[in-house]
């Protein structure tokens, strides 16, 4: 009787290990299904499947969770990026500026997004800058910044959000960008205070 116990316990065991092992795994490569197939840029990542027949599963499942839809390349580049530029994840906790100039496409923008990849509901009714938008300097560059607290100039409110993302859209992106997305001049970003 206890032969047949063990057995069964065993198998039962082997079952739930199997199946969390499993789980885990598929969670993973779900989760960095964009970024396995992609592009790094600095703290910017893109995966040149999104919105095409040569998307795998993963991209695809990634793309409907994160992005909600996606067009082809030539169409348009979706960099995300969830750390600055030295790596370290974004924290509601501090300021960021996003720095730069105007992406090489006919249109861009640049929003943030809450851990949930939904838009951080503010007083100002404003989640992204664009081309349009936003207010550049004498130089032509602009500056961007991240932060729970008023800013004066370009501000994009983080309300109480402990962990958020960016996205940079850049539609009808230019020569430079589609030949080379892993090279091409971005905006930086930098942690001004905080942790």
């Amino acid at each position: 009787m206890k032969k047949p116990v063990k057995i069964i316990l065993g198998i039962m065991t082997a079952l739930v290990l199997g199946t969390a092992l499993g789980a885990g795994a598929v969670i993973l490569a779900f989760e960095n299904g964009a970024s396995a197939a992609g592009v790094v840029n600095g703290p910017w990542h893109t995966s040149l499947a999104v919105g095409s027949q040569q998307a795998d599963p993963y991209v695809r499942a990634w793309v409907a969770v994160h992005c909600l839809l996606g067009l082809p390349k030539e169409e348009t580049l979706y960099y995300k990026a969830y750390t600055d530029d030295s790596g370290q994840l974004f924290s509601g906790d501090n300021v960021y500026r996003i720095e730069g100039r105007a992406p090489d496409a006919r249109w861009w923008s640049i929003t943030v997004y809450g851990d949930d990849d939904f838009l951080i509901p503010n007083e100002l009714n404003r989640y992204s800058f664009s081309n349009s938008t936003v207010t550049l300097d004498r130089d032509g560059k602009f500056t961007i910044y991240l932060a729970r607290e008023k800013k004066a100039g370009n501000w994009l409110p983080l309300g109480d959000q402990k962990r958020f993302n960016l996205t940079l859209r850049l539609y009808n992106p230019g020569d430079t960008l589609s030949r080379n997305p892993a090279t091409a001049k971005l905006p930086s970003i930098v942690r001004e205070v905080g942790q």
